[in-house]
């Protein structure tokens, strides 16, 4: 075998063994995406509403703003139904449904179910606004925008706040319950910066005696109304 040949194998067998080493472009997973969206800021508080399906028919956002001395406001956003029932429908659209077994819980006669309620934080695009989404399962997203305050105290202008998820113990119609907790930082004068301190989930027992509540000069907590 003269030299040339044996150049001529070797370059074919180097070929060879980089074939199987190649980077290939491939569909990015729905996991990709998720971390790439909270890498940008984007957080989600999602809670399982499925339960409520023969107690409750809606649902309403209520989002409550409060400073030091107690709540100064309180708007009722938006109204969600939880379930279409498949008697709402004329008898010929009954049939259909039943035919096709196109309903999501076909025993209890529920066409059409909100299995959940999302609490959606987007990234801030100004200092003084967050833009919030509220969704349930089934219906379309709502946004809302909420005015922030700088921190009191604080030596220049700054606009910083903090998200707090509550984990729901009790459920009762017509009543308030809390979902997620939005504070601004507090000047921490003594060691001359801002804090935000406190649990990283809530219950209604935590938030008797968390710092949020007693350190916080601005917050909202965000909640539904659950109706029969």
């Amino acid at each position: 075998m003269n030299k040339q040949t044996i150049i001529t194998v070797l370059l074919a067998l180097v070929a060879m063994a980089g074939h199987g080493q190649e980077i290939k472009k491939v569909a990015a997973t729905p996991k990709d995406f998720m971390e790439h969206m909270a890498l940008c800021g984007y957080e989600v508080y999602t809670y399982d509403i499925s339960s409520l399906r023969d107690s409750v028919s809606g649902f309403t956002i209520v989002i409550r703003e409060y400073n030091q001395q107690g709540m100064i406001d309180e708007k009722k956003l938006y109204g969600f139904r939880t379930k279409t029932m498949i008697s709402d429908f004329n008898e010929k659209d009954q049939q259909e449904i039943y035919a096709e077994n196109d309903a999501d819980d076909m025993e209890r006669g529920i066409y059409r179910l909100a299995k959940t309620l999302a609490v959606g934080f987007s990234p801030v695009q100004s200092d003084s606004i967050e833009t919030i989404t509220l969704r349930s399962s089934r219906c379309d997203a709502s946004p809302w925008k909420l005015t922030l305050k700088p921190i009191p105290g604080a030596p220049q202008t700054i606009y910083r706040y903090q998200k707090a998820p509550y984990q729901p113990t009790s459920f009762s119609l017509d009543t308030f319950i809390p979902l997620v907790f939005y504070g601004s930082f507090w000047w921490d004068e003594q060691a001359k910066g801002w804090r935000f301190c406190g649990e990283t989930e809530l219950t209604e027992e935590k938030a008797k005696t968390s710092a949020y509540f007693k350190f916080c000069p601005h917050y909202y907590i965000i909640g539904a109304v659950f109706h029969k």
